[in-house]
């Protein structure tokens, strides 16, 4: 069990329930957090803000929501695990642009950048596997790592746009995403291995921790 791939083994039924629930409520707040993210673009035309919006979907809502259906569709490992989160590094990748780039100058080779290092994670673990390099499990924790280190980039580029114009949204913004991609990540980790927790049990965590996240980042987008 790892902190990206939805599959509950073991556990009681209310775990069980709650990890569910939890994933589905990540899956509406996300939406909702990328309609505020969406209309702040329409209001004002801002480059940025479109960009944050499909970042946000791709990132947490779509990525949540694959984490469901992929398993339950019949897909396996390491596909399924891998397929989830290259769709959270795209969106982070949407993210980082927003807050680090410079969107307004955003172009098919941009866009076309982050969707190809979207393929490279996607293929790399699989091809991996197939070719034995590596064991299943390993692939897993090496993409969830992956992403993880790219939201811990993100989240520092946040933070370092609220050290330089002092703007608490971008200090909001930071804090989420980095409990989105780090904090789920390395808290899996820790109630995994210093735990007795079953996998219902860690996914619970995991979802508390990404509802966080996305409420710092609703926070973010709706503080004036």
């Amino acid at each position: 069990m790892n902190g990206s791939e939805l599959t509950v083994e073991g556990g009681s039924l209310a775990a069980g329930l709650l990890a569910m629930s939890l994933a589905m409520a990540t899956i509406i707040i996300g939406i909702w957090v990328t309609y505020v993210a969406s209309q702040g673009y329409r209001q004002s035309g801002d480059r940025p803000a479109l960009f944050l919006a499909a970042g946000i979907a791709l990132a947490f809502a779509v990525h949540t929501f694959a984490r469901i259906v992929f398993p339950t569709a019949g897909a396996v490992s390491p596909l399924t695990d891998t397929a989830a989160v290259t769709i959270q590094i795209v969106g982070l990748g949407f993210i980082l642009y927003a807050v680090y780039g410079r969107p307004e100058h955003a172009d098919v080779r941009i866009l076309g950048a982050v969707m190809l290092g979207g393929i490279f994670v996607f293929l790399t673990p699989i091809i991996a596997v197939e070719r034995t390099v590596v064991d299943p499990t390993t692939a897993e924790d090496g993409v969830n790592g992956l992403a993880a280190v790219i939201g811990g980039f993100v989240a520092t580029q946040a933070y370092r746009g609220y050290r330089r114009y002092n703007s608490r949204p971008m200090l909001l913004l930071a804090a989420g995403v980095l409990l989105l991609t780090v904090g789920s990540f390395v808290g899996a980790i820790m109630v995994d291995t210093f735990s007795e927790a079953s996998d219902a049990g860690v996914l619970a965590v995991v979802g508390v921790t990404e509802l966080t996240g996305l409420v710092l980042i609703l926070r973010s987008l709706t503080r004036d």
